[in-house]
């Protein structure tokens, strides 16, 4: 049906079905506070996150694929308070229209509705990033490696983020296949130390 009547059209058509409390929502329960390399660009080695963000600071737009991949992602798999991210969003986008931003990124980016727009949330790992962009040339992360200190973030948290929702996800039919994936990880306590690390590092900037 989106790709019939056009995403503009299903997104307002949206907005206006899910009523005002929609942007409330946070079935995921996410609560990190909003990391500080959405402020400052420098604050970041992932070069993906810095090039966007610093786009985003200085032009106040960068495509909707970044805002997904990268920027909403991020957000995603790091359990970051989908209405500080929303805000942030809100604040920097020229775009920032209401009934666009809501859905957008309650729905689609951040997956806090628990599914009522997106059967499935979008994350994904470093290796997805490493085949869509050239960010991960010259980065000082490997997104072919999820544990270690040049590890990707990305890769690390990605799984960290199934592993952390794998009772949210455990009926949901299109997450078969991610679910399996991580049953099938023989060093999965190893990522878990690993991200929190990495929660720990960019909450401080540095990582």
């Amino acid at each position: 049906m989106r790709q019939i009547i056009g995403w503009r059209e299903y997104i307002n058509g949206m907005y206006w079905f899910l009523g005002e409390d929609y942007k409330h929502s946070n079935g995921l329960k996410a609560k990190r506070k909003l990391l500080p390399l959405f402020v400052d660009p420098s604050k970041t080695k992932m070069n993906c996150v810095a090039q966007e963000v610093d786009a985003v600071l200085n032009r106040g737009w960068t495509h909707h694929i970044p805002r997904l991949m990268i920027l909403s992602n991020l957000a995603l798999i790091t359990g970051t308070n989908p209405q500080e991210f929303l805000d942030w969003m809100r604040e920097q986008f020229v775009d920032a229209s209401e009934w666009v931003m809501v859905p957008n990124v309650i729905g689609m980016g951040v997956h806090a509705d628990g599914g009522k727009m997106m059967t499935k949330p979008y994350a994904a790992g470093g290796a997805y990033i490493s085949r869509m962009t050239n960010y991960c040339k010259g980065c000082t992360y490997n997104p072919k490696e999820r544990t270690g200190e040049t590890a990707c973030p990305f890769t690390t948290l990605y799984w960290d983020f199934l592993d952390r929702n794998s009772a949210a996800f455990a009926k949901n039919h299109r997450m078969f296949q991610q679910n399996n994936g991580l049953k099938r990880l023989s060093d999965l306590p190893e990522v878990r130390v690993r991200a929190q690390q990495v929660l720990k590092g960019l909450d401080k900037g540095e990582i």
